[in-house]
């Protein structure tokens, strides 16, 4: 990984901690930018789009509920030579907190995207039930081998990685950590202002809940794993034990 400082067209790529030689497992669990985009550049493009889209970025989700919008994603033909470089961080993307909840469930799924929703069940006034509703399949995104692959890597993005601040008391639990530059009004990234998120799901080996955190401009600490990992330790251990 460069040691920290690698060159994509004419953008400086860095790492939040200068990284040597890293297995991919490790790219995840260190939250490594420039082994990441280096996977991205195999890949290309197209791949990279594409599964971004099955995934369910730069659509609406289709939740009951009114106002959601699409986010953000341009298809390759509108990519700049440092694209390659910037998509697969997270830059040039805009994502709601919703799409990054069900993206990280379909890995919890064994591969399904599913619809979210948040009515139940609608009664008429004598408790009668007129309309219910349940949990409905989209599409399949990624196989469930490579499902159960992704999940063991995120289990250890908790265990041994930049998630650590997520470990729940008496569960396991998968996720990942995100640091996001916000945007400026004109257009830059700003080197002051951030998103910091975390999103997971538990018991990694069945899981019944996902999470995902986002906190707005964070102060004096920004970085995911150290802002938003604790809040998902805290909400998960929560459910957890009152669902058991």
């Amino acid at each position: 990984c460069e040691n920290g400082s690698y060159k994509v067209a004419t953008h400086i790529l860095h790492d939040h901690r200068p990284h040597g030689w890293l297995t991919f497992r490790e790219v995840i669990e260190q939250s490594s930018n420039i082994g990441t985009t280096k996977v991205a550049q195999i890949l290309g493009p197209d791949v990279v789009y594409r599964y971004t889209k099955l995934f369910g970025f730069g659509a609406k989700s289709g939740v009951d509920l009114p106002g959601e919008i699409t986010g953000a994603i341009k298809e390759p033909r509108f990519w700049s030579k440092v694209s390659i470089g910037a998509v697969p961080i997270g830059q040039e993307v805009g994502v709601t907190t919703l799409q990054l909840a069900a993206a990280v469930s379909v890995i919890a799924n064994g591969g399904q995207l599913m619809k979210p929703y948040i009515v139940k069940e609608i009664r008429d006034r004598y408790g009668e039930i007129i309309k219910s509703f349940s949990p409905t399949s989209v599409r399949k995104v990624i196989s469930s081998d490579t499902a159960n692959r992704i999940k063991k890597i995120l289990t250890g993005v908790i265990e041994t990685g930049t998630g650590k601040l997520a470990q729940i008391s008496g569960f396991s639990a998968a996720g990942k950590t995100g640091t996001a530059q916000k945007l400026e009004p004109n257009g830059a990234y700003s080197h002051n202002k951030f998103m910091a998120s975390f999103i997971g799901f538990a018991p990694a080996e069945d899981p019944v809940i996902a999470i995902a955190v986002v906190v707005d401009e964070p102060r004096p600490y920004y970085f995911g794993g150290v802002v938003a990992a604790p809040v998902f330790k805290n909400e998960a251990g929560d459910v957890l034990r009152y669902l058991k």
